[in-house]
């Protein structure tokens, strides 16, 4: 069937094979190799997840434009930003006769990617490569981008949502998730943080890319250097935090998101010092302090919300997030808020640390000092 589909798209037309790509929860991708021409990456989008399709395309063939204007000067711009490849009418997807909605990207190659951050250097170069994409997107002309998930950060409205469904337990799952739901509303006075700062105005709304986990980066061939950001569905307004935090949640954790021994679960300082200071550096030219004030915080938040997220997943039956068994969700949940305990029990010391690295980058203390 993806051989049909593929032919829908301004590419070329003599498909060799078509294999599945990548791991991801949301979306179905394939990698299509053609005999007369290069590869390209065809994904089918899940539309129970992103239940207006064309909001999402139309976000990123604007986005994706504006920043292949901005690196239009490198000589590997070719590689710097996706590109859409457009259905040979013109559009940005295509719907298959079941309805199913698809699209496809110029594959970047030779490229390669990681699951895990190791060194202090790769963090610093995933903070900054954070950084700089929404540094590049700050000045995106109007219109204001979709929400593509509304209130996809909103913490106190998952977490809302997370009673509602637990109030329902429409899966009799309820008794078997009764401590982490305790952990969860035992927060409940602080999830409004970050939304009441921004209501208050007292941090700006920006364009954020909302799942800045470390495989959503394409690093040159000699795996040093981060050059594309990837997974672009998510990208909409949003607060810094949101990227920050999550950059920190997936890029600094000792253990797997889904870890079943909790004494494993802990974050590693020397990392979220790497991605503090490539974030930073990149950001001290459009950033706030009021808003850096924030981001130890967002660390916690961002967590928790993810928890809150897979836990709500577990009771509703396992409708957003892949799972492969079916206690899957409701492992992720306990990891995550084991993590959530280790940032809090931290958050003073991680405090400091953003504060006095912020400081440095508007001396020039980090640019002087150079890639560490």
């Amino acid at each position: 069937m993806e051989v049909d589909i593929a032919q829908h798209f301004d590419c070329p037309r003599k498909v060799m094979r078509i294999s599945p790509l990548g791991r991801g929860h949301i979306n179905d991708t394939f990698l299509v190799a053609f005999a007369d021409g290069p590869d390209h990456v065809l994904q089918r989008l899940n539309h129970f997840v992103f239940p207006r399709p064309e909001w999402v395309m139309d976000n990123i063939v604007r986005v994706t434009q504006h920043l292949q204007n901005k690196v239009a000067h490198l000589p590997d711009c070719h590689q710097r930003s996706l590109r859409v490849i457009h259905t040979r009418q013109g559009r940005s997807l295509h719907v298959d006769d079941k309805g199913q909605y698809w699209r496809m990207y110029s594959r970047l190659h030779p490229m390669q990617s990681y699951d895990q951050l190791q060194t202090h250097r790769q963090a610093y170069f995933v903070g900054r490569s954070f950084g700089e994409f929404q540094a590049l997107l700050a000045d995106l002309p109007h219109p204001r981008l979709h929400e593509t998930i509304v209130d996809f950060h909103h913490t106190p409205r998952r977490l809302a949502r997370l009673l509602h469904v637990a109030q329902a337990d429409p899966q009799r799952r309820r008794s078997l998730a009764q401590r982490e739901l305790d952990f969860a509303q035992k927060r409940q006075p602080r999830v409004g943080r970050l939304v009441d700062c921004q209501r208050r105005g007292e941090i700006p709304e920006r364009i954020t890319h909302n799942d800045t986990k470390l495989n959503n980066l394409m690093f040159d061939e000699a795996g040093n250097e981060p050059l594309c950001v990837l997974d672009l569905d998510t990208v909409m307004p949003g607060l810094v935090h949101y990227d920050f935090g999550d950059m920190i949640r997936t890029g600094c954790a000792t253990a797997a998101e889904d870890e079943e021994d909790l004494e494993r679960v802990d974050f590693d300082r020397h990392l979220f010092s790497g991605i503090c200071q490539g974030y930073l550096e990149a950001g001290r030219h459009f950033l706030t302090e009021r808003e850096v004030e924030h981001l130890a915080f967002s660390a916690i938040l961002m967590t928790l919300e993810v928890g809150i997220r897979f836990l709500t997943d577990y009771l509703e039956g396992d409708l957003y997030f892949r799972v492969h068994h079916p206690e899957h969700n409701l492992q992720r949940a306990r990891s995550q808020f084991e993590l959530v305990r280790r940032l809090e029990a931290a958050e003073a010391e991680l405090h400091d640390l953003v504060m006095e690295t912020w400081n440095r980058s508007l001396s020039g203390e980090m640019e002087r000092a150079g890639i560490p």
